[in-house]
């Protein structure tokens, strides 16, 4: 019997500012790395961090942006996601098979928070709060989809047919997650692309 887990890593989501530039800004570090003792996630984790969005009138609030938000300036929000597929494989009667399959989540958003001065105009404080709540609204939109994907990695892992020895089924459930890991990036991409429009409005 041989039992083996593993984990995997992609960084980072994050939809462009759209204030100079109009390609989404996207950027993704993709591996395989074995799960470690303690190294372990399940179901779905999201940390939130803050990056302060202040003004008295909009050339000031994208000012306090261009300054503070992620990637220096060039994201509006941005999402750190780690998938974490946790499977077992078992050999026996001269085949091996996938016992066990769940798949872990770790996000980590960056957002603006609106920080603006309490005397600000009326004008300002509303650009600034509905610039936040726009943002978070499009980083969950990018968490939904890593979710999706988290619980069909499990469902195909699961499904994936017996093979001769470990080895061979190791690197089966490796091509699995790469696959899906790519498919994961390209919807991302899609949905940044879609959005993009609607983003560069906001300011």
């Amino acid at each position: 019997m041989e039992a083996v887990r593993a984990g995997v890593r992609d960084v980072p989501v994050g939809n462009d500012r759209g204030l100079r530039r109009a390609a989404t800004a996207f950027l993704v570090a993709l591996m395989v790395v074995p799960l470690l003792s303690g190294w372990k996630v399940t179901g779905t984790k999201v940390r939130h961090a803050y990056y302060p969005v202040s003004g008295r009138n909009h050339t000031e609030i994208v000012r306090s942006v261009r300054r503070f938000a992620p990637l220096s300036g060039r994201a509006y929000g941005l999402g750190i996601i780690d998938f974490y597929p946790d499977y077992d494989m078992r050999s026996k009667d001269g085949a091996c098979r996938i016992t066990r399959a769940d798949t872990g989540l770790s996000i980590t958003l960056k957002l603006p928070e609106w920080k603006g001065p309490k005397d600000a105009p009326r004008s300002a404080a509303r650009l600034g709060r509905h610039f936040e709540r726009a943002i978070k609204q499009h980083e969950l939109q990018h968490v939904k989809i890593a979710e999706r994907y988290a619980r069909q990695m499990s469902r195909d892992l699961k499904r994936l047919k017996p093979e001769k020895n470990c080895w061979t089924m190791r690197r089966k459930a490796y091509d699995l997650i790469r696959t899906l890991k790519k498919q994961h990036i390209n919807a991302q991409r899609a949905f940044d692309r879609r959005t993009l429009k609607q983003i560069r409005r906001l300011l």
